[in-house]
């Protein structure tokens, strides 16, 4: 896969989030949500290492861990071995949206949010994202969540 630093610098600015209308009751995103110009993949959760069935899931490097960390409405774990794609794919894009995604040395302030149903990603704020995540985990569904 072609690394998004190439194309990085000739995108527009970053824009806030669009509200979107929420399905089953669900919260709209939060305002420190900034929705990505850039393209991700469409299986970018996939290549970072998340392999559950979140339809939100957020994403940061954990120096500590020197991995990547994933967290969606369910649980959170460390994406073994994706730390490389994060470094060169994801990091350069928020560098320049003037984000903190973590890095060598470095802890997250913010988290990449990705959509699964409408494939969009998203910089937020980590305590945002993860507030987010807790939100719709209490408003799922008496056994929708489930223990892994």
């Amino acid at each position: 896969m072609k690394p998004l630093t190439s194309t990085v610098m000739s995108r527009r600015p970053p824009v806030p989030a669009k509200p979107f209308a929420a399905a089953q009751g669900f919260a709209e995103l939060p305002a420190d949500f900034v929705e990505l110009s850039e393209c991700m993949p469409s299986h970018s959760d996939r290549q970072l290492g998340y392999f559950g069935d979140g339809r939100f899931v957020a994403f940061h490097y954990e120096p500590r861990a020197e991995d990547v960390m994933w967290r969606d409405e369910r649980s959170f774990g460390i994406a073994t071995g994706a730390w490389q794609r994060f470094l060169d794919e994801v990091e350069p894009l928020a560098d320049f949206y003037g984000v903190n995604v973590g890095s060598h040395g470095r802890s997250a302030e913010h988290a990449l949010v990705f959509d699964r149903v409408r494939l969009t990603c998203y910089f937020a704020p980590r305590a945002s994202a993860e507030a987010f995540l807790a939100k719709r985990r209490e408003l799922m569904p008496a056994g929708a969540v489930r223990a892994r």
